[in-house]
């Protein structure tokens, strides 16, 4: 048994004996009745409110566990804000508490202190509310990870407890860029040689069972700092792994990582691949190659597969896996926008800092107000002036419509960059057709200054439960977004 939530349950919240789930024999999903809550209390309340801030902290391994964050720099940037935790536990009824999510989905296990002392864990899982309400397939979170990854083959989504690892494979291109930034790891590794140029201390056993008679030959061993040891060679292996899986690592910057590692390990040996893994169960603790530790557990974690479980006792079991909701819609549409939106497309970062704009004039030397729009629109040389600003909502739109904080928000943006146009563009759960055009917020005292939404379409089922057949419906809902937003696009630029 384990607890499935829905993320962004702010106001909806959910019951105790709602959330417990569990699996058939044939893979469905249903309620089950759940344990008291006594039981898990104190775990549940080791982790309430705990920020992805504290649960990337090296130090705070020990105390929660090693979880993976996804995008990796997720817990480095607006921490602060309700929607960065993994959930909020209400107690106005302690037989029966209430969850709040936010935009932190993931599937991970909690350990703590059980009702009579002894050890508790509790399985949980976090997922899209845009996927389909039973929280099965997770279809839709797989797919946004697909096109931000650039993997070309989704696996095989399951439905049972193995599902967690159906993510591994598509965090192992982000993970291998990050640490290929700080180059490639380099250490001392003791190699034997056994030839006429003597470099070391000689093995005499060894120099006496392989050059006896004498042959011109002297065994001995030497220290080497090297790219050629067992951190690049769990990564090697990994990287032949996820190939003999049938995945395609596609990014070009991903490729040249690759390609970097496969120069770098000339004496990779498939056989080795337990021996290399037994070497490797200790952390990375080199001041300089910060980003390889990460790296390692998601290499464990793939390779050992069904061996490591989420669940277990192993200091390097990976206690779960995170995914901030907002930040993997916004990159997968800059992926959906980038190749489909004619005319020049900017999209400033705030978690990678790439193309800030400024709101005041002296912002240049303070960085206090500095401003990303998620995207903008034929962006003018001297980022001055912009024809649209679009912003990624992952929000549904569809009943409340546009509220205040996202109005004030793209007025302002539309004012610095005197943009008469905006675009709030929000994942669709429902296929009404009223609510697929977009729907105008014209400015009071000026019709032609406006902000619209357009929503784009998340197919809810798919045939036979099959992963592919949700992509097919997918890009068809593309196809019709790109279509409405370019028609858009195309009246603005007619009328300038």
């Amino acid at each position: 048994m384990f607890i499935s939530l829905k993320d962004n349950r702010y106001n909806n919240t959910i019951p105790w004996d709602n959330a417990w789930k569990d699996y058939g024999d044939k893979g469905e999903i249903g309620v089950v009745k759940s344990p008291t809550y006594e039981q898990f209390e104190k775990t549940l309340q080791k982790f309430n409110r705990v920020s992805l801030t504290e649960l990337a902290k090296p130090e705070n391994k020990e105390k929660y566990g090693k979880f993976l964050v996804f995008p990796s720099n997720a817990a480095e940037s607006d921490l602060d804000t309700k929607d960065k935790i993994l959930f909020e536990l209400l107690e106005e009824n302690t037989e029966n508490p209430k969850f709040k999510t936010g935009n932190v989905m993931g599937f991970f296990t909690l350990r703590g202190e059980g009702k009579d002392g002894e050890s508790s864990e509790v399985r949980m899982q976090i997922t899209s509310r845009f996927d389909d309400e039973a929280g099965k397939d997770n279809f839709f979170l797989h797919y946004m990870l697909q096109k931000v990854c650039n993997m070309a083959i989704a696996p095989n989504t399951s439905s049972g407890a193995e599902s967690f690892y159906d993510f591994l494979p598509y965090l192992f291109p982000s993970y291998l860029k990050e640490a290929c930034k700080q180059g490639i790891f380099r250490a001392y590794v003791t190699r034997e040689y056994n030839d006429a140029n003597v470099r070391g201390p000689i093995d005499v056993a060894r120099h006496i069972r392989y050059n006896i008679p004498f042959n011109g030959k002297v065994a001995y061993h030497t220290r080497e700092y090297t790219a050629d040891n067992k951190i690049t060679q769990l990564v090697r292996h990994t990287i032949e792994y996820i190939r003999s899986m049938g995945f395609s690592i596609l990014d070009g910057d991903a490729r040249d990582d690759v390609g970097k590692i496969v120069a770098a390990t000339p004496t990779y040996t498939k056989n080795d691949r337990a021996k290399v893994i037994a070497q490797n169960l200790h952390p990375v603790t080199h001041p300089y190659y910060t980003a390889y530790e990460p790296l390692r557990m998601l290499c464990l974690g793939i390779l050992q597969h069904k061996k490591l479980s989420y669940g277990g006792d192993d200091d390097n079991q990976i206690a779960g896996i995170l995914f901030d909701g907002a930040s993997l819609w916004e990159e997968y549409l800059n992926d959906l926008l980038k190749s489909n939106c004619e005319g020049k497309l900017v999209h400033p970062n705030n978690r990678t800092h790439t193309d800030r704009q400024y709101l005041f004039g002296n912002d240049v030397s303070d960085s206090s107000r500095t401003i990303y729009p998620d995207f903008l629109w034929e962006l003018s040389e001297d980022k001055f002036y912009a024809k649209a600003v679009l912003d990624a909502k992952y929000k549904p739109l569809d009943d409340k419509g546009l509220d205040r904080d996202d109005a004030y928000q793209m007025l302002a943006y539309m004012l610095r960059f005197d943009s008469k146009r905006g675009y709030l563009i929000y994942p669709q759960k429902y296929n009404d057709e009223n609510d697929i055009y977009p729907k105008k917020y014209a400015l009071y005292r000026d019709s032609n200054i406006f902000i619209q939404t357009i929503g784009l379409h998340i197919p809810q089922t798919a045939k036979e439960g099959k992963y592919e057949h949700f992509c097919s419906e997918m890009k068809k809902a593309e196809e019709d977004f790109i279509k409405r937003l370019r028609d858009c696009l195309k009246i603005l630029k007619e009328n300038q």
